[in-house]
């Protein structure tokens, strides 16, 4: 009698426990997830790159053409507003300038994928090296919040937030100023180079 009740409670269970499975991908649906997630961590790696090197129209051409930029310095909406922004914010680069004095590192990106969309999580350190220093320094810490979109088959920012979290600035809040040093560190302002 004791085995019947137990069939029969283990038979009960096998439609949740199959409805609970998660679907089985193809491989075709395995290798598109592969893909888009490598494309996704290229943008990642790009916005650094392009934001280190002052390349803000390469940088503002990651975003999609109502992509809005979310963070200590205000909101800004669309490619050529965010790039304005930077340009204004921490200058233009000069023809053959190269950056010695700041760079990010990025890291720990959280990819969340459904079809066309994604949401990532990842995080950020700025350093910059001190003017009486031979070493890097960390400047920022935070934490970037990301919605992405599929646009003609390739990926594009649709919001970015940043949040500083070291020191705090959630840029949801009221403009901060930016911290002592940040726009000296991309400009290279009163360092020799």
């Amino acid at each position: 009698m004791l085995m019947r009740v137990i069939l029969a409670g283990a038979l009960l269970t096998l439609p949740v426990a199959a409805a609970a499975a998660p679907k089985k991908l193809t491989l075709e649906q395995r290798v598109q997830r592969m893909e888009d997630e490598s494309e996704i961590r290229q943008i990642l790696v790009k916005y650094g790159t392009y934001l280190d090197a002052r390349d803000f129209a390469s940088y503002a051409s990651l975003f999609a053409d109502d992509g809005e930029w979310v963070g200590g310095f205000g909101r800004f909406k669309g490619p050529n507003v965010i790039q304005a922004m930077l340009e204004e914010r921490l200058g233009k680069a000069e023809p053959g300038w190269i950056n010695k004095q700041s760079y990010h590192l990025l890291s720990n990106a959280l990819i969340q994928l459904d079809g066309d969309k994604a949401h990532v999580t990842s995080k950020y350190l700025f350093l910059t090296k001190p003017e009486d220093q031979n070493r890097p320094v960390p400047l920022l810490a935070g934490r970037y919040e990301d919605d992405l979109v599929r646009v003609n088959g390739a990926w594009k920012i649709v919001k970015r937030v940043t949040n500083g979290i070291i020191p705090y600035r959630d840029g949801n809040g009221p403009t901060p100023p930016p911290p002592p040093g940040l726009r000296e560190a991309f400009t290279g302002e009163g360092r020799q180079q």
